[in-house]
């Protein structure tokens, strides 16, 4: 089923030098608080938050960089979603690179 989603409305995006289908949101409204619970190293960082949805493959891991639509971002925390069988998806808890004088 996550597969079927992610096919049908996920976006390319390159991580660990692969082309990858995931969705990619912005954070807004309520989601904020769950962005503020993994700062990253320069504390609470003012760039656009994103939640990445996608598949356990590439393995993400805390500070790589994924490209969308050819903007960079930092991965701040991730985590593998489980089901009754295993893992199922990996989500992950990104930020614009550059912009704000930070240089991440």
């Amino acid at each position: 089923m996550v597969e079927k989603l992610l096919k049908q409305y996920g976006m390319e995006i390159q991580a660990a030098g692969q082309s990858v289908r995931a969705l990619f949101q912005p954070v807004t409204g309520k989601l904020e608080r769950l962005a503020l619970q993994d700062p990253g190293p320069a504390g609470l960082e003012p760039r656009g938050r994103y939640v990445y949805i996608g598949p356990l493959e590439p393995e993400l891991r805390e500070d790589m960089v994924l490209t969308v639509a050819g903007k960079d971002y930092t991965v701040r925390a991730v985590r593998q979603i489980t089901g009754n069988d295993g893992p199922v998806y990996c989500w992950a808890m990104c930020v614009e690179r550059g912009g704000h004088g930070v240089g991440l």
